[in-house]
């Protein structure tokens, strides 16, 4: 995935350009009429266990997407 920040005269972007199918099939839900969509502070990072955790902390963004049917 690529992604880059634009701005220009007051205008911010974040634009998304997907690279394989999964990448296209994730984006496309983000404009499916069929789902919910969230924005969230977090953080995911690996346990000692070998699995991945969600924190507290607020060093990423997370879009939660929910089918709503």
């Amino acid at each position: 995935m690529k992604i880059a920040l634009y701005v220009e005269d007051g205008l911010e972007q974040i634009v998304l350009t997907p690279q394989t199918d999964t990448e296209k099939s994730l984006l496309g839900k983000l404009h499916d009429k069929g789902r919910l969509m969230n924005l969230y502070k977090g953080e995911f990072y690996n346990c000692a266990g070998g699995w991945t955790r969600h924190g507290p902390s607020e060093n990423s963004t997370i879009i939660q997407l929910i089918p709503t049917d």
